[in-house]
């Protein structure tokens, strides 16, 4: 399995071989288990070059998500789809697109970290899912997916799950046709509270009872080993 000290150097070196300025941060759970639970963000927010554990992170940010994942935390992975330190979404789409070819290279690091964590459920906290392969046009990682119904009651309907039924050769994941994520569960989310400060409604709040409630729809024998 990749160490955070590798993929960082993976990042450092694009960077330097596409000579952009700015800085990258790297939040994973180096207990995290393979084929568990993963648990994706969009980019981190914050200064400087630097790696950090999921687990010691406890700012207002990150205790819903502690919260959220209850007994599973300590194993549950952590990864952001771009390093890019940048705490405005906005800005990193701009940047994307005027840099596709950095943000891509990166991007097909992440994808080969998340390829060798294979979960069997993603938990991706963004609304905006065109990296993984939903846009035809732009297909970055291009994983193709087909619609699930929820395990998930009332409000909680209200929150998209997917399940990974192959990948189309891209760019980002160097062109591959098979993909060790086949079968995969992704649960589209967000960010407890944004960056505008809107909080998820009390109805569609997602507890650690509702993540329960998913991994056991999985495989209620898996779900044991997450623990």
């Amino acid at each position: 399995m990749m160490t955070a000290e590798e993929l960082m150097g993976l990042y450092k070196k694009v960077r330097e071989e596409e000579n952009v300025n700015g800085e990258l941060g790297l939040i994973t759970n180096p207990d995290a288990l393979v084929g568990g639970i993963l648990l994706v963000g969009m980019n981190p927010s914050g200064e400087g070059d630097g790696i950090y554990n999921y687990c010691c992170c406890n700012s207002d940010f990150w205790k819903p998500k502690h919260s959220m994942m209850g007994e599973y935390d300590s194993k549950c992975g952590y990864i952001d789809l771009l390093p890019v330190r940048n705490g405005r979404q906005d800005q990193v789409r701009v940047d994307n697109d005027l840099k596709n070819r950095y943000h891509g290279r990166l991007l097909a690091h992440t994808r080969d970290y998340i390829e060798e964590l294979r979960p069997r459920l993603i938990i991706f906290a963004n609304t905006d899912n065109c990296y993984w392969g939903f846009d035809q046009d732009h297909p970055w990682m291009g994983y193709q997916f087909q619609k699930v119904e929820t395990p998930l009651d009332g409000e909680k309907k209200y929150w998209k799950f997917y399940q990974i039924t192959g990948i189309r050769p891209t760019g980002v994941n160097r062109f591959v046709n098979r993909t060790r994520l086949m079968g995969t569960y992704l649960l589209q989310y967000r960010q407890h509270k944004d960056r505008v400060g809107r909080l998820v409604s009390k109805e569609r709040e997602l507890l650690f009872s509702d993540i329960r409630t998913i991994a056991q729809f999985i495989d209620s024998d898996w779900e044991k080993k997450l623990y």
